[in-house]
């Protein structure tokens, strides 16, 4: 069995902070079925998650970075913690915190790069080290924190051993990026100097330009979102445009075994008898003391209150929607942007019958929303992929998404034969449109459960996508043998 390793700064359960944990924690799994021997690196957090593993110390080592020398270990977790390997990696002072990358004040921490380069060339002096007896056929490197690898492993003299390794890189989000000013060039280890112009991006050391370059194939989390990142980030317009069978898009699945209501060990009320009746117990837990649950249809919300999710457009339109409708009830799981938050408990206040919200992230409370709710709301900006509206249909929820990235691959239009409610623009009043559609769906109950029926059988798992990514390695090995 040819072997993967992938690296990534998340990867659930161990570490999560997004979407990308999610990937990284499944994926592997799906590609044992396609014949892979997987595992996963990632840092080691202070999280309560390390506390409860055992793991054993299987390398340690150092380098010089900025003239400060760096030490690190490399653990190994237990075999059985996880349906694959797993690693990660200990460096004291630089990860050994209470949260993966954002102070007590939602800023990120102000060694953002120190910690992303000593991880990446942790991994690499590791793989590299002849006395190591671990080795891989494929690195598969997850977004900008570990985007100089690919550049490392191709043109760093210290990792000569791996450079004929292939390397796939991930973009799940190209908003983000790591990137330095050349006067932190010494992050990295010694390469030559002339290829220095290979790492550089309208004058910044860029970590995601690098990682397009020297990667063997890039993909994005959806195809919709890799044709509307070339629109958005001109070093993907540029290297896609010289080397197009190099990029792909691949949209991301769900885990069928995590999330699965008739099994999920995180819900009270399983899926047992009909669809009804799960719905009715679950909106009975979670929204206790709001008024007339019976008939009414309850409209979740999960995630980060942020510009890119469209939070700020969420309060207004839902203020407009109980005017208009008054029988709506609604559940807000979510955190981010503090002017956003108030204004949601605020709403909360104002309309205690008909709002509830937790301000936070919690990853039960989240399971029984998408158990409870009719519809869940993805007013995003942009989307590389999401997996919320994959979540919700999996637990008859349909999905009132805006058509971008990832949205617009997975959610169509009720109108249009899909199973969604989907809408163009990033404007209170085309999400109070297309709420108020979904309300009017509701009434029609025969339509609305025809379509929820149908949301439920939809094979939204990681096979079909486990698959391509099979066929991509096998195709990268290959041309390197």
């Amino acid at each position: 069995m040819k072997k993967v390793l992938h690296i990534s700064t998340e990867c659930y359960p161990a570490a999560k902070a997004g979407g990308m944990a999610d990937v990284v924690g499944s994926l592997p799994k799906y590609l044992i079925k396609q014949g892979w021997n997987t595992a996963v690196i990632t840092p080691r957090y202070k999280l309560p998650w390390f506390d409860q593993q055992v793991f054993r110390n299987v390398y340690s080592g150092s380098f010089d970075m900025e003239g400060q020398m760096t030490l690190f270990d490399v653990y190994k977790a237990k075999k059985g913690t996880l349906p694959y390997d797993y690693y990660c990696i200990e460096i004291l002072g630089r990860f050994d915190r209470d949260s993966i990358y954002l102070n007590e004040y939602g800023h990120g921490f102000h060694d953002e790069a120190e910690r992303n380069v000593s991880f990446q060339r942790s991994v690499l002096q590791w793989l590299s080290d002849k006395k190591n007896k671990t080795s891989f056929d494929l690195l598969h490197c997850h977004d900008h924190q570990v985007g100089f690898i690919p550049f490392m492993v191709k043109k760093v003299p210290t990792f000569e051993s791996i450079k004929d390794i292939p390397i796939y890189y991930t973009i799940h989000n190209g908003a983000y990026n790591s990137k330095y000013p050349w006067g932190r060039l010494d992050l990295l280890p010694k390469f030559d100097a002339t290829d220095s112009q290979f790492i550089e991006w309208d004058g910044f050391i860029d970590a995601s330009a690098a990682a397009m370059r020297f990667a063997d194939h890039v993909n994005t989390v959806s195809p919709s979102y890799l044709e509307e990142l070339k629109d958005q980030l001109p070093s993907m317009k540029f290297m896609s445009d010289k080397e197009p069978k190099k990029f792909t898009g691949t949209l991301n699945g769900i885990d069928n075994e995590v999330w699965n209501p008739k099994t999920d060990v995180l819900l009270t009320n399983k899926l047992t008898t009909t669809v009804d009746q799960f719905k009715k117990v679950n909106k009975g837990e979670i929204l206790e003391g709001l008024y007339r649950l019976d008939g009414i249809p309850l409209i979740g919300f999960i995630g980060r209150f942020a510009h890119q999710k469209g939070g700020d457009l969420l309060v207004p339109a839902i203020e407009r929607i109980l005017v208009r409708f008054g029988f709506v009830n609604f559940f807000i799981l979510g955190s981010g942007d503090h002017f956003i938050e108030q204004k949601v408990q605020e709403l909360r206040d104002r309309y205690a019958e008909r709002v509830a919200c937790f301000i936070g992230y919690n990853e039960t409370l989240a399971h029984k929303i998408y158990a409870a709710s009719d519809f869940i709301v993805m007013p995003s900006r942009f989307e590389p992929c999401g997996l919320n509206q994959m979540f919700a249909m999996r637990y008859g929820a349909l999905a009132i998404a805006r058509k971008t990235g990832g949205l617009k691959d997975t959610v169509v239009d009720f109108e249009l034969g899909g199973v969604g409610v989907s809408f163009d623009y990033d404007s209170v009043e085309d999400l109070i449109n297309a709420m108020s559609r979904a309300m009017h769906l509701y009434k029609d109950q025969k339509r609305f459960k025809k379509l929820r029926s149908k949301a439920m059988k939809l094979d939204l798992s990681w096979d079909k996508s486990a698959s391509e990514y099979s066929m991509n390695y096998k195709r990268l090995i290959e041309k390197m043998d």
